[in-house]
C-alpha cells in the first residue's frame, strides 16, 4: 500500500527539522534576463504587506520557483513590491520570508497563462508566542524542557533511545514504558513510545499515547504531530487533516508537517490545498523532501496536466534516482512519454 511506503519513507520523519531561513543579502540572486520586459511572456507582481496590513517597509526575502527548483531569490524594494517578468506559461510558487524570529514564510501558488499578469498580497503572518528548540535532530517543547522528571525515570528513557535507535524497538518499548510509569506526565518518553508502537503499525496503541501526552500539552507538536500520521496510515483523511494543521499551527517551520499534510489532502482529493502544503514542503526542506515532487506529479495527473506531471516525476528522479517511488515515477514517466508520442496520437 502506498501509505506503507510512505510511513517507511518517514519513519525518521518524527525528528526531522528544518532551519528556518534568515535573511541575508548574500542570498541574492537575480537573473539579468528578468529584468527585460518581453509582451509575449507573463508576469508576477506583487507586495508585501505586514500582520496589520502596512505595506512592509523591510526587506523581505522573495524565492521564485517550480516543481523542478529554485529559479531567482531577491529582496523587495523600500515599498515592499517585487515583480517577476519573461515567465513561461505553468506553475509557479512564490515565497516571501521576513525575520524569522517574528514572522512565518507564506508562500503562494500562480497558475500563470501566456502573455498573463498576475498581482499577488502576500500578508506575512506573525510567530505563535512559543519557545522551542533543537535537541539534535528532535523538536523540543518548552514543556519538556522545564518538566522536573526523576533521574530514574530519565535512565529508563536514555537507554531506549539507545535501543530504538539500534532498531530494537520492543526493548525501547519496554524502557519507554518504564519510563511513563515512573513519572506519568514525562512528555517525551510517552510520545517516543507511540512512536514505537506506530513503526510496529500498532495505532490504536499509539494513538492512545499520543493524546495523553496532549490532554498534558495541546500544544506539544510531536505528538500532534505523530497523531496525524496515525490518521494517514489508518486512513482517517479527514482527522489527518485536521491534526496536521493543528501541528502546523504549533510550529510551521517543519518541512514534514506540510509533506503529510500535502498527502493527507491529495488522499481526499482536495488538489489544491495538496499542491500548495506539497509545494511548501519542498521549498523549506529540499533536497530532503524531494519525495514532495512524486506526490506534486500525481496532483497533476488527477487534473489531467500531464506536462507538468512529467517534469515533477523528472524532478523527483533527479533528485532521487534510488528513491522509495523511483521506479514508480519511472514507470509512470514512460506511459506519459508514450501517451504525448506523436506516433500515439490519432490521425
Amino acid at each position: 500500500m502506498m501509505t506503507g511506503k510512505l510511513l517507511r519513507f518517514c519513519l525518521g520523519v518524527f525528528f526531522f527539522v528544518s532551519a528556518t531561513a534568515t535573511v541575508n543579502a548574500q542570498d541574492t540572486v537575480l537573473d539579468p534576463s528578468l529584468l527585460r520586459p518581453d509582451p509575449n511572456n507573463a508576469v508576477i507582481e506583487g507586495r508585501v504587506v505586514l500582520p496589520s496590513g502596512r505595506s512592509a517597509d523591510i526587506n523581505i526575502k522573495i524565492t521564485l520557483s517550480n516543481s523542478q527548483s529554485t529559479l531567482t531569490t531577491f529582496f523587495t524594494d523600500k515599498h515592499g513590491e517585487f515583480r517577476f517578468l519573461n515567465l513561461s506559461a505553468g506553475i509557479y510558487y512564490v515565497q516571501a520570508a521576513g525575520d524569522p524570529n517574528l514572522y512565518e514564510p507564506v508562500t503562494a501558488t500562480v497558475r500563470l497563462a501566456r502573455s498573463q499578469v498576475v498581482n499577488l498580497t502576500l500578508t506575512l503572518r506573525r510567530k505563535e508566542e512559543t519557545v522551542s528548540r533543537y535537541s539534535g535532530a528532535q523538536v523540543v517543547s518548552i514543556s519538556e524542557v522545564n518538566q522536573q522528571v526523576p533521574q530514574a525515570a530519565r535512565k529508563e528513557y536514555e537507554q531506549g533511545v539507545k535501543l530504538a535507535g539500534k532498531g530494537k524497538l520492543q526493548q525501547a518499548i519496554e524502557h519507554f514504558q518504564q519510563a511513563v510509569a515512573i513519572y506519568p506526565d514525562y512528555l517525551i518518553a510517552r510520545n517516543d513510545l507511540g512512536a514505537q508502537y506506530l513503526k510496529l503499525k500498532r495505532l490504536d496503541e499509539a494513538a492512545e499515547h499520543f493524546r495523553i501526552a496532549l490532554r498534558k500539552n495541546p500544544e506539544y507538536y510531536n505528538s500532534r504531530f505523530n497523531l496525524g500520521l496515525v490518521m494517514v496510515e489508518q486512513k482517517n483523511y479527514a482527522d489527518a487533516i485536521a491534526q496536521l494543521n493543528q501541528a502546523i499551527a504549533i510550529d510551521s517551520s517543519q518541512p514534514a508537517a506540510h509533506l503529510w499534510l500535502g498527502i493527507a489532502l491529495l488522499q481526499a482529493g482536495e488538489l489544491p490545498g495538496a499542491e500548495h502544503e506539497l509545494a511548501k514542503a519542498l521549498i523549506m526542506g529540499s533536497p530532503n523532501f524531494a519525495v514532495a515532487h512524486f506526490h506534486l506529479a500525481q496532483v497533476y495527473l488527477r487534473r489531467g496536466d500531464s506536462a507538468e506531471a512529467t517534469r515533477a516525476l523528472k524532478a523527483y528522479l533527479g533528485d532521487s534516482p534510488k528513491g522509495e517511488f523511483a521506479e514508480q515515477a519511472r514507470r509512470l514517466l514512460k506511459e506519459l512519454e508514450a501517451a504525448n508520442h506523436p506516433a500515439a496520437k490519432p490521425r
